[in-house]
Order: C-alpha cells, then sequence, then structure tokens
C-alpha cells in the first residue's frame, strides 16, 4: 500500500539523519536536487525511477516527518537530531510534493481534490518563510505564529489522504492522524 511506502520513506529518512547528522548542513544543494529532481518527475512522470517524486510519496514522507517530530519526546536523540533539520525538511518536502500538485491540477494525472489543493496553497507562504535567509527578517514571536498554520496544512492533508485513498491506506491515515491528535494533546496538556 502506498501508505507503508511513505512510512518507509520516513524511516529512511530519519535513519540517514541519525546516521549522517550533517546531511543537509548544505541546504542550497538538496533544494537545487530536489528542485531538478522534481522538474524532471513532472516532464518524465510515467517513468517508474521518479513514480515516487511524482506520485507524491516522498514530499509525504517528509512531512510526516516533520509532523510527528513536534509530538514526539524531546528528550529523544533523534528528536533532536530531525528538529535541527526540521525546517530543511519541510522545504524539501514542499519540493517534492510539488510534481504531485503540479500534475493533478493540469489533469496530467486524475481530478482535483480540493482538500489537496487548499494544502499544496497554505504551503506556499509557509515554505517561503522556512529559508532561513527570509526567517531572519521576521521577528521570532511572529514567525512561530505564522508557522501554526502547519496544524492546518496536517490537518488538510489528513482529510485529502482519507478521500482519495483505496482502505487499506485509509486504515493506516486513520491510525497515524489519531496517534498525532493523541500525542500532541498529551504534549500541550504537560505543558
Amino acid at each position: 500500500p502506498n501508505s507503508l511506502n511513505i512510512i518507509a520513506i520516513s524511516g529512511i529518512i530519519v535513519s540517514l539523519l541519525v546516521k549522517f547528522n550533517k546531511l543537509f548542513n548544505k541546504p542550497v544543494m538538496w533544494y537545487l536536487l530536489f528542485f531538478v529532481l522534481g522538474a524532471l518527475a513532472i516532464i518524465f512522470y510515467q517513468e517508474p525511477y521518479l513514480r515516487f517524486f511524482a506520485r507524491g510519496f516522498i514530499g509525504y514522507g517528509f512531512f510526516l516527518i516533520v509532523m510527528f517530530v513536534g509530538v514526539v519526546p524531546n528528550k529523544w536523540g533523534v528528536t533532536r537530531v530531525v528538529k535541527k533539520n526540521r525546517g530543511v525538511l519541510s522545504i524539501l518536502g514542499f519540493l517534492a510534493i510539488t510534481p504531485h500538485a503540479f500534475l493533478h491540477v493540469f489533469g496530467i494525472w486524475g481530478g482535483i481534490d480540493l482538500f489537496g489543493i487548499a494544502a499544496y496553497v497554505i504551503m506556499v507562504p509557509l515554505t517561503f518563510i522556512s529559508f532561513r535567509t527570509i526567517r531572519k527578517q521576521i521577528p521570532v514571536k511572529d514567525w512561530f505564529t505564522i508557522q501554526k498554520a502547519a496544524y492546518a496544512i496536517y490537518l488538510i492533508l489528513f482529510v485529502h489522504l482519507l478521500l482519495v485513498s483505496a482502505w487499506e491506506n485509509k486504515i493506516v491515515y486513520a491510525v497515524l492522524l489519531t496517534l498525532y491528535v493523541n500525542n500532541k494533546l498529551l504534549k500541550e496538556f504537560r505543558k
């Protein structure tokens, strides 16, 4: 199932981050690589080598990490490593999900789902202000307030996935959403 591919991609990314904790120290190189891969995935969307990009699996994998790192205990070593790279991961997730959005909006693949479009539209400004040079121009308090819109993205993405997925994927996505909401509520109540 697609949902298990996304979870596996998330696991691979986290494993790479833990093993090579300086993997994303040169983010511009990664942004350029993902931009090129995204463009290639749009042009050659039928190629099996670009399938995970074109179908959005890579992007969803990154967003799953960015989302869940906010609700797991801060004292875990893996949490600290991932949080240090959270901004880069979210930008890479956006770049990796763009071919999927593009292919649907322009009718190359299936129809348009309004929840998917809404999530993507909200991602644009959040991604823009996640670049370090832009983030430095915004007061910290304001930046964190704006970034709270990510919760809307998470919810809308899950609604999108629940609407367009096969039943076996819906079960996995429902479990992930339940785990996220449960852990988020627990973390907020402990503050």
